[in-house]
């Protein structure tokens, strides 16, 4: 199954930086291009410049943001701003946040770990692959030759066999701490121990794992290796391209959050009585009584009716641009197979963001599920107050509130080889970008 290795990760020398908040970033995904400036000014040496380097006026070749990044770090590793660490190490990666007042604590093993392809089922994807964020990850690797961001990835283990190892190895101060600006505390250990290297590389070896997030940059490592093993450049199936920088969380861990996203509807002129009088075929509607005040309040009070509501299976809010919040509960005496269409499975079928994409955007609404209808209708927000605000400004025709989804049905529909529709899923909380890096060229 799942064959990982240690490796001498790429980390920022604190003595140079001081604090590591300043030159860390999120996932380059959930940067917009106004973030992406906020990082840029943040600190001279942020691994935004590494990660979604800038376009400048003056790029005479498409290609030089990638080039861009590739010179900046190597000039850090040469200035000792970046530097290696001297012997292989498979890294534990702890972060602690509060959410919703529960302190939680979630932590992983970053290691290297063979890219096979999907079919093989050692490695199982959740979402779609999309052919303009894979060419652009493809560019930057085969530039940097290095894994700048962990691809995350689940496993299976409810009887805790590596809890207390993993605990052992964090009793040592940290090689890395920082906290980023939403509260949350990362520390960083690197595990050189060869009795505990053995004992992951074991354990793993008899175990499948499931992308929680970052498709797109398995599938470039995967790709790049298949391209140098075809042209002949790589002969040995020890060559480190052949393997890809990874976090492997516990999905039965208590820390380990999904968030939902919400749909926000851009499609214009929606007759909102029609599409009640349709949605009525699936759903009973309830208007909910929403207390008066800020809206952040009245937001907050439909999420909570919507999870106190989760008992009943398949619960969605809505909200209209006339100002009312709505409840739309399944009809129990329906059968959610049936009037879901398609050789499909029954995790997949029974998923609310599948009821919600195929009932209700693509039946009610009529869009169309490929990328260029998504994209000119659809929005997605993980704020439900930012979807409540397009629609008082204006800038929506409504908005569709979610519960979040599970993580076995993660694990329940990729076990099926069926995908989620887009944005069915936010893990929380996420590795930073430039925490631990690793060089795909040497061991």
């Amino acid at each position: 199954m799942a064959e990982i290795r240690p490796f001498r990760g790429i980390r920022y020398n604190q003595e140079a930086i001081g604090d590591l908040s300043l030159v860390v970033s999120p996932i380059y995904d959930v940067i917009d291009d106004e973030a992406r400036d906020a990082y840029y000014n943040k600190h001279p040496y942020n691994v935004i410049r590494l990660i979604l380097n800038r376009p400048k006026k003056s790029d005479a070749d498409p290609e030089q943001p990638y080039i861009r990044a590739a010179e900046f770090l190597e000039r850090w590793l040469a200035q000792r701003i970046l530097i290696q660490d001297p012997v292989p190490a498979i890294y534990c990666y702890r972060e602690r946040y509060l959410m919703d007042s529960e302190y939680k604590e979630c932590t992983g093993l970053v290691a290297r770990l063979r890219v096979v392809d999907f079919a093989e089922g050692v490695v199982l994807p959740h979402e779609d692959i999309m052919p303009k964020p894979l060419e652009d990850r493809m560019k930057l690797l085969s530039r940097t030759k290095t894994n700048l961001s962990t691809v995350y990835t689940l496993y299976s283990d409810p009887a805790e066999r590596l809890k207390d190892p993993i605990l052992a190895e964090m009793d040592r101060f940290p090689l890395a701490q920082f906290q980023t600006g939403d509260g949350t505390a990362h520390d960083l250990w690197g595990v050189t121990d060869e009795k505990f290297v053995k004992k992951m590389v074991k354990f793993f070896a008899g175990k499948q794992l499931y992308i929680a997030d970052g498709h797109h940059r398995y599938q470039t490592a995967l790709e790049y290796s298949r391209k140098l093993r075809e042209s002949g450049e790589i002969t040995d199936d020890d060559d480190p391209r052949n393997f890809l920088m990874v976090m492997i969380v516990e999905m039965e861990n208590p820390g380990l959050s999904v968030l939902p996203v919400h749909r926000i509807v851009r499609t214009p002129d929606v007759d909102i009585e029609a599409l009640l009088k349709t949605l009525e075929t699936w759903f009973s509607i309830a208007e909910v009584d929403i207390p008066k005040g800020p809206t952040s309040g009245q937001v907050f009070h439909l999420l909570k009716q919507m999870q106190s509501a989760g008992s009943s299976p398949h619960v969605f809010g809505a909200y209209l641009p006339d100002g009312r919040f709505l409840l739309l509960t399944w009809k129990q005496e329906l059968d959610v197979e049936k009037e879901i269409k398609g050789d499909f499975s029954t995790a997949y079928k029974t998923l609310d963001v599948t009821i919600l994409h195929k009932l209700v955007l693509e039946k009610a609404l009529g869009i169309a599920p490929d990328r260029e209808s998504v994209e000119r209708n659809l929005s997605f927000a993980r704020d439900a107050l930012e979807a409540i605000r397009e629609v008082e400004s204006k800038n929506a025709s409504l908005a569709f509130l979610v519960n979040p989804t599970r993580v076995e049905q993660v694990r329940d529909v990729a076990d099926n080889g069926d995908k989620m529709p887009q944005k069915s899923t936010y893990f929380h909380p996420k590795p930073c970008s430039g925490v631990v890096m690793n060089r795909i060229t040497e061991w």
